[in-house]
């Protein structure tokens, strides 16, 4: 198949990933605008990842490599408008990468291609009155296999951990981009508090092939 640099049509696994997350991003953002932001129209929108998730070959783990140090995982920057809105990443991680218990502040949908990565969702316990205080209790249990999905309201709270030995290609994407996300907090459940949960700090563009 020729390259046609105007429509982006590719022969190239690269080319094809483009295609298919553009589709995909623009049904999502149909999606939001017809319906809003509700747990029912996450569902459409879970689907739609889970969806793209499937398609394990346009997410080659020789291009999405492992960091090599520390932080334990790197996010690569699928797809983002240029309002910074419909944020999708690639989450590349290695066993044993967890996160403090945390909210979003936006709509978020995590999608499994690859491995399987532990969630816990948490209830809030504590009223709130306090700036800084905080407590919370896992509510459920679920972990995101390869095809399978969940999905997060803006002040949902969960926590990840990638278990077993094998490491992870998942999709995360979310309303808005991680680095716009500047009021989300995380928990440390021992101390009772929360604070500033900041933007993962090994964020990479999609490196197309490699």
């Amino acid at each position: 198949m020729l390259v046609f640099e105007g429509s982006r049509t590719m022969s190239t696994i690269a080319g094809q990933r483009h295609d298919a997350v553009a589709e995909t991003v623009a049904n999502i953002r149909a999606i939001e605008a017809d319906k809003g932001v509700t747990r029912e129209t996450l569902e459409d929108i879970k689907a739609a990842i889970a969806g793209l998730a499937k398609r394990t070959e346009l997410f080659p783990r020789a291009v999405f490599s492992l960091p090599g140090g520390e932080p334990r995982n790197r996010l690569y920057r699928i797809s983002e408008d240029p309002d910074n809105r419909f944020a999708l990443y690639l989450n590349s991680a290695k066993p044993g990468t967890r996160t403090p218990p945390h909210n979003h502040t936006t709509w978020a949908v995590i999608a499994g291609v690859d491995g399987e990565e532990h969630q816990k969702i948490y209830a809030r316990t504590d009223d709130g009155a306090t700036q800084g205080k905080g407590t919370v209790e896992v509510a459920r249990e679920f972990t995101v296999t390869p095809g399978a999905a969940i999905a997060f309201m803006p002040d949902d709270i969960h926590s990840i951990q990638v278990q077993g030995a094998q490491p992870i290609l998942h999709l995360h994407m979310y309303g808005k981009g991680l680095e716009q996300l500047t009021e989300r907090v995380a928990y440390d459940r021992e101390a009772g508090t929360y604070a500033v949960f900041p933007a993962h700090p090994n964020i990479m563009d999609d490196p197309g092939e490699g």
